[in-house]
């Protein structure tokens, strides 16, 4: 497989999105607790791309860097089993400060805003204070260490090459798990005409109503 043409270097995270048990309780923990001011809150009643009748609204909180966190309230589409509080290694977001003391004062704010909230907790490269959010997102606040640039240098020089290791001593497990799901590289869907795949939902969501008529 030959290698992809280079293009322009992706840029920061313009926003992360999040789906939220409700838009108020989310405005008040990102911005009256976390002092990120709401931006952006549109309100829709078709799902883009497929033209699919929902009612929902996207937020959008601005931080400090001028990028976005995100959420979709879409009360008609939502379980309470999305938001219970996920293990941090299958979700979470991690926000930066410049000082110790910023993340600790930080962390006094959260825990009296009701929000339990743990650390520092040292990494050797960066120190960490750790919370959820009413929508069960784990959340994370860092400073870095004065070694950070070392630590990061010392790492970058090996990363392939431990990546290439753990891959070896782990494949077998997850193939067993996993299967031909283990790698999707090869498969261009660059010329997929995809007007089938939105035909095939509008005619889902047909007959979701027809059911619901004779309901």
């Amino acid at each position: 497989m030959s290698s992809p043409t280079p293009l322009a270097m992706l840029k920061h995270v313009h926003h992360g999105a999040y789906r939220c048990r409700d838009a108020e309780q989310t405005r008040w923990f990102y911005e009256d607790v976390l002092g990120l001011p709401l931006t952006l809150a549109m309100e829709f009643d078709e799902e883009p791309g497929t033209g699919r009748k929902v009612d929902y609204m996207h937020l959008f909180f601005q931080m400090g860097d001028d990028n976005f966190i995100a959420f979709f309230d879409a009360p008609d589409s939502a379980d309470e089993m999305q938001f219970r509080p996920r293990h941090a290694f299958d979700l979470h977001l991690a926000f930066e400060v410049d000082t110790m003391e910023e993340l600790k004062d930080w962390r006094r704010r959260i825990n009296k805003a009701g929000r339990p909230c743990f650390g520092p907790v040292d990494h050797e490269f960066i120190h960490s204070i750790y919370f959820v959010d009413p929508n069960g997102i784990p959340l994370e606040i860092t400073v870095r260490d004065p070694s950070y640039d070392k630590v990061v240098a010392a790492d970058a020089a090996k990363a392939h090459d431990a990546l290439k290791a753990w891959t070896e001593r782990t494949r077998a497990r997850k193939e067993a798990l996993f299967g031909a799901a283990l790698d999707m590289r090869g498969i261009d869907t660059s010329k997929t005409d995809f007007s089938r795949v939105k035909a095939a939902m509008e005619n889902g969501k047909d007959a979701q109503q027809e059911q619901s008529k004779d309901a």
